[in-house]
């Protein structure tokens, strides 16, 4: 029997794993939160991703929404009965919508659409409650109520109701619901109050209805299917003498914001992406820094018999121990982050979710990124290393080092005479390492060249949108249920302190036919005064209407959709209601947005009020005021619609350009703060690159600050001496991303513009995100030098003579 003892060949390669693990605590820590936060990036979107696409639909599904919602003539029941046996046709649903106002007791009127409803049983676009009752009585309502339009009331609330007649009604608020049908953001767009037919009739209206609910056989997932029966509504509804106002088609199993959702959300994936390759920087830095500090280990491995694969296998599984920590922290909290990420959005739609489940793809691509992004960064300095031979790993060579070139343009150290010697190490010891340095600066140049970038979005979406709302809007706005003559609203509202300017506005729907006398699409066509203060469209070709010019159009760049080869001196086949088909020639071209179905248009005003039989009258005027703080405007506004009412003008609403401004923007200040979020998650990314790449400088300037501290230097001169160091790696990248800033944004930009709006928007560029970039970088920069210099500065001179 042999009694020699075998020698455990595994446990002391494992135990030098653990101990690399536990030794150095900072560095597996800096490691580990940078795997973790790409790991956790990446689950939360997806998560939220799979979340989303899968529960919203079913959730807008849930409710039957309707497929096809007309906007009329009045018609009664029969006519829904006669609606209801068109081939095809499932349900149909007669309602009344009115528009109103609507106040709680002294509070600014704010705009509510009335919705008179003869079921709330109705298996058609049915209420989901949030508060009180979905059921109201007579005088009572109930509100729709989501995250993108919120009235703030609250059941119990007295309403003052006043309806297109100028009569006012008190209705009692008993419930909040969601309303999905709604939740599209709209500047024009209102929350809906429900009540009874009954109540309508209460308040003086007729019986009759004025918008038609439909749902078409097969679950309203036939996109063909539901145009035909539309077309069907639409002609029984013009053979019956009624004019089609408005026709929408919509599909029960695709809720109206998913594609806008989810593409924003794809945006977000590609930058969690981003914060995974950029992780990987600080994973090639260290492992490299390890390896240089353990070379002599490795020798000493090798020289008692160990194989370069053992040697390469023993840091892999270091390697893909950081990984497993990594994925125990970001995976549970990336699932509750998306989870939470996708019920936020889902309350701005009015949709809901099935409830928090983990998503098995999610935890899958969280594993594949976890493991394999540090494997492929780490292999091959690892590789590198365990590949070395004794000779060179237990001598003093290091990765790295050559012996310096001669220099023929070597600058005369007096020149630098002036600048103190510890600032003088500084900036020798930035460049030292010039591949550790590189990827530092990657790292952290990525990261702020996304967080400017983020900054110009912002900048340039808000820049779009005054481009676009003034196509809607004056600094305040007062709409008429009724039109009045143009020199009367103007004589009224002028004798108002603050009110300057005072632009009458026309309009008309319009039609455009081919020749064959089929609709290619409808037209909006607003009419503004000849001298307006307040548009300035952004010619793509052509130019304005000339004053006194008939049957000419300056039309938007959406026509293109339909007449791609429209050119101005181009004529169109145009339909108003009430008179025949025309020709009108386009006489300019404007850069709008392709969100908008139909094309915009502008025309004369005297043209369209003649055609109109509104001779110098208009429903719609658009103020040019002298303040513009959002306070005297509110004060301005109220001044306005108390003056007009106690002269008993019928009154729609009047509102500030602001709070319209206000309702549109709200969906970009969304996505901005999801963007900002995962800037953010970048720089965090960033500064630990950085605090990583100090740490491992200071580790091996161990010996050169002893020697320093033998010829007098003091704590604070060598704690200086690094954080300036991190300063001038800091303010390297900020320079290097202001210029990457500029594809960066340009691309964010097209990607956001082609998602959300149909077209890429134009990059505007601001100093603010520059400035606070040059703040952020200069702390991330202090705070990620502080511990290394801490470090250094405690160290004593026997301690730093001694390391090896």
């Amino acid at each position: 029997m042999n009694g020699a003892i075998k020698p455990d060949l595994l446990r002391p390669r494992w135990s030098k794993v653990f101990t690399d693990l536990w030794a150095d605590k900072t560095r597996t820590g800096l490691v580990v939160a940078s795997i973790a936060v790409g790991v956790f990036a990446i689950g939360m979107i997806v998560t939220a991703y799979v979340i989303l696409s899968q529960d919203i639909n079913r959730s807008y599904a849930a409710v039957d929404p309707p497929n096809i919602v007309v906007l009329t003539d009045p018609f009664d029941k029969a006519f829904v009965q006669t609606i209801q046996n068109l081939p095809g046709v499932n349900q149909a649903e007669g309602r009344r919508l009115v528009d109103t106002r609507a106040q709680r007791g002294t509070q600014d009127w704010q705009d509510l659409a009335l919705v008179g409803v003869s079921s709330f049983s109705s298996p058609i676009n049915r209420l989901v409650p949030i508060l009180g009752t979905q059921y109201p009585k007579d005088d009572e309502v109930i509100v729709s109520q989501n995250l993108m339009f919120s009235t703030g009331y609250q059941p119990g609330d007295i309403l003052k109701i006043e309806i297109p007649d100028g009569s006012i009604h008190s209705l009692t608020v008993v419930g909040l619901v969601t309303d999905q049908t709604t939740s599209k953001p709209d500047p024009n767009s209102s929350s809906n109050g429900f009540v009874s037919m009954k109540t309508l009739g209460l308040m003086g209206l007729d019986s009759n209805f004025n918008q038609l609910y439909v749902t078409v056989k097969g679950g309203g997932s036939d996109p063909a299917l539901i145009a035909r029966v539309a077309d069907s509504i639409n002609a029984q509804i013009k053979n019956s003498q009624r004019t089609v106002y408005s026709i929408d088609q919509k599909l029960s199993t695709e809720h109206p914001m998913t594609s806008s959702i989810l593409a924003v959300i794809g945006i977000m994936i590609a930058l969690g992406a981003l914060i995974t390759v950029l992780s990987s920087s600080l994973i090639i830095n260290t492992l490299n820094a390890l390896l240089t500090q353990q070379l002599r280990q490795i020798g000493i491995m090798k020289m008692v018999g160990a194989r370069s694969f053992q040697i390469l296998g023993m840091y892999i599984t270091l390697i893909i121990a950081y990984g497993v920590i990594a994925l125990l922290l970001a995976v549970p909290l990336g699932a509750l982050a998306g989870y939470g990420l996708a019920w936020f959005i889902a309350n701005l739609m009015g949709a809901g979710l099935q409830g928090f489940r983990i998503i098995p793809l999610a935890v899958l691509i969280q594993v594949v990124v976890g493991i394999l992004i540090p494997l492929g960064a780490g292999f091959f300095p690892v590789n590198s290393g365990a590949k070395i031979n004794v000779q060179r790993a237990i001598s003093n060579y290091r990765p790295g080092s050559r012996v310096p070139k001669k220099n023929r343009f070597r600058l005369n150290p007096s020149v630098f005479a002036w600048i103190p010697r510890p600032i003088l190490l500084s900036f020798r010891n930035t460049f030292r390492k010039l591949g550790r340095l590189l990827l530092t600066l990657f790292t952290l140049t990525v990261a702020g060249a996304v967080f400017i970038a983020v900054f110009n979005a912002r900048d340039s979406m808000h820049a779009f949108m005054d481009q676009l709302m003034q196509h809607f809007m004056g600094d305040v706005t007062v709409d008429f249920r009724q039109p009045y003559r143009v020199v009367r609203i103007q004589q009224t509202l002028l004798e108002i302190p603050g009110v300057k300017g005072v632009e009458g506005w026309g309009g008309v729907a319009g039609e455009i036919w081919d020749a064959n006398g089929k609709l290619v699409t409808k037209l909006s066509i607003a009419a503004p005064p000849q001298d307006t203060q307040l548009l300035h469209p952004d010619f793509v070709a052509g130019r304005w209407l000339l004053p006194g010019e008939m049957n000419a159009i300056v039309v938007s760049d959406s026509i293109y959709k339909f007449y791609p080869d429209l050119k101005p001196g181009d004529s169109v086949i145009i339909k108003i209601p009430g008179r025949y088909q025309e020709k009108w020639q386009v006489v300019g071209i404007f850069r709008f947005v392709a969100v908008f179905d139909d094309p915009l248009a502008y025309a004369n005003f005297d043209f369209i009020a003649g055609i109109t039989h509104m001779p110098n009258q208009a429903a719609s005027y658009r103020l040019i005021t002298d303040v513009h703080d959002a306070a005297s405007v509110q004060v301005l506004t109220r001044r306005i619609d108390d003056t007009l009412r106690s002269q008993n003008f019928l009154v729609q609403n009047v509102q500030s350009g602001g709070i319209l401004r206000e309702k549109a923007t709200q969906a970009l200040n969304i996505l901005v703060t999801f963007l900002l979020i995962m800037a953010v998650l970048t720089a965090f990314v960033g500064s630990i690159g950085l605090m990583g790449t100090m740490s491992i400088n200071v580790l091996e300037r161990t010996r050169e600050i002893g020697v320093m501290r033998t010829i007098g230097a003091i704590d604070r001169v060598i704690m200086l001496s690094v954080i300036i160091e991190a300063l001038v790696i800091g303010l390297i990248t900020w320079l290097l991303a202001i210029a990457l800033s500029f594809p960066i944004s340009y691309l964010l930009l097209n990607i956001i513009g082609k998602a959300m709006m149909g077209s890429p928007l134009a990059t505007s560029f601001t100093p603010l995100g520059i400035l606070v970039w040059l703040g952020v970088v200069i702390v991330l920069s202090v705070i990620a030098s502080v511990i290394p210099a801490r470090n250094a500065a405690r160290l004593t001179i026997n301690e730093v003579l001694a390391y090896e």
